[in-house]
């Protein structure tokens, strides 16, 4: 019974079965040609059944040495963690147990949202072994399972080829892209100055004592270690640092409006970024960092942590977080980050910022929440009304979009501004300058000394 299944499955192909080739097709069609060509003159009929036969036993004598799945060890070798939009290398590893050498070609049963190209035409040797690389590109954040892995065999005269399909399931995690975080954690000074941001100086006595150094132009002279600089003879100040220890609490927005599609992803996936990187450069310095994920519903809270390790945690924690096709609660992550978070700190909200804004209703509550924590709103650009207003106007059609788009950014900017007046900043960036906006902006309030 088994074996009756297993043919019926070859018969319908299903992942498995022998199919022709193109050079099959093509000697046969030669054949056919030749054959009709014959028929125009007188020929035998025992010169056409020998050929026939002749053809016939060439044709099984290829599939008879065709490989089983049995003489054929398959491995794929992967990395656990991929990150998106970043090329991450497979290696299929073959080994044949056979005295015949096969020409193979494969695909993997990968998710809809990765883009690869397979290599084709592979010589594998006899009984040896060969490992065949490809690469993918990861879409969309997720955790995937790459089972089935399609082999085709070709022997040599290439007149067949079989399919052997192999279970190697395999889970990957494809998170968020690291390359802003990677930028900072390897130069936190380069990363902000070649954005062409400038860290302000702290004021006088603010932060904790770091070091010594050599006395430069443009050094506070109310800074200047007058013992260091007797001992040594030479002209040495104190530097201080932002202190450590805050308090850093990142709201993600995971509702309707974070669903705008960029040029690549969505602003959630550009907000995660953001956020991750922002939570370096606060664990770097030492201090303390949450994330609270929100739409309707508090989708996720990774409490309070401490040091570079953390890191990992908040992204385990962040990595699969999707759109909900709900409107926002931002009452109920607001308050969620007060019950946390008892102490005094720094509360940074990415969302649209457009749509916060225009809620009234929430600034009574936050003129509250001033008084006790320093809060942020982030969020990215619109470029298609930026876009609108940059364009120079043709006709009546393009003047009124443009003067359209023109009334709409000044009504922004004038609710933005009035939230800035009570104390409750809204920062915009295009989506690729996000991350560097909010790092900035951050040691900025450090170096300030405002938390």
């Amino acid at each position: 019974m088994k074996r009756f299944k297993s043919l019926w499955d070859r018969l319908l192909f299903r992942d498995k079965g022998i199919v022709p080739t193109k050079k099959l097709l093509s000697f046969y069609a030669l054949f056919l040609l030749a054959i009709f060509i014959l028929s125009l003159w007188q020929f035998s009929w025992l010169f056409l059944l020998i050929a026939t036969l002749l053809i016939v036993s060439v044709l099984v004598i290829d599939a008879f040495l065709l490989p089983n799945k049995a003489n054929i060890e398959v491995k794929r070798a992967m990395e656990k963690e991929i990150e998106r939009y970043e090329k991450q290398k497979v290696v299929i590893h073959i080994q044949n147990h056979m005295s015949a050498p096969f020409i193979v070609r494969l695909k993997d049963e990968l998710p809809a949202s990765f883009s690869t190209t397979f290599p084709s035409n592979i010589d594998v040797p006899s009984n040896g072994k060969v490992e065949i690389p490809y690469e993918m590109l990861p879409e969309l954040r997720g955790n995937y399972t790459i089972d089935r892995l399609f082999l085709r065999f070709q022997t040599k005269w290439g007149l067949w080829e079989k399919q052997i399909t192999y279970s190697i399931p395999n889970e990957v995690k494809v998170i968020p892209n690291l390359s802003e975080t990677k930028r900072y954690l390897a130069s936190a000074q380069n990363y902000l100055l070649t954005e062409g941001i400038k860290i302000r100086k702290m004021k006088s006595g603010v932060g904790e004592f770091s070091k010594v150094r050599g006395y430069v132009v443009g050094d506070d002279p109310r800074k200047i270690n007058w013992r260091q600089s007797a001992k040594l003879q030479e002209m040495m100040t104190n530097e201080y640092e932002p202190e450590h220890g805050k308090n850093i609490t990142i709201l993600l927005d995971c509702g309707r409006m974070m669903g705008v599609e960029l040029e690549e992803g969505n602003r959630l996936e550009k907000s995660i970024e953001a956020a991750i990187t922002l939570a370096a450069a606060a664990l770097q310095n030492g201090d303390n960092v949450s994330v609270i994920a929100f739409s309707k519903e508090i989708k996720r809270v990774i409490p309070n942590g401490k040091g570079l390790d953390h890191l990992n945690t908040i992204l385990q924690g962040v990595y699969d977080l999707q759109i909900d096709a709900q409107e926002s609660n931002y009452a109920l992550a607001l308050q969620h980050a007060q019950s946390i978070q008892r102490k005094r700190s720094m509360i940074l909200l990415f969302s649209d910022v457009q749509t916060f804004a225009n809620e009234d209703y929430q600034l009574a509550y936050l003129k509250k929440l001033r008084k006790k924590h320093l809060f942020v709103t982030l969020g990215i650009q619109d470029l298609l009304l930026q876009e609108q207003i940059k364009i120079k106007p043709k006709n009546v059609l393009t003047t009124m979009e443009k003067g359209l788009a023109q009334k709409q950014y000044l009504n922004q900017k004038q609710v933005m501004n009035k939230w800035e007046k009570h104390g409750l900043p809204m920062l915009e960036a295009p989506a690729e300058r996000l991350a560097v906006t909010s790092v900035s902006h951050y040691i900025d309030t450090l170096n300030r000394g405002l938390i």
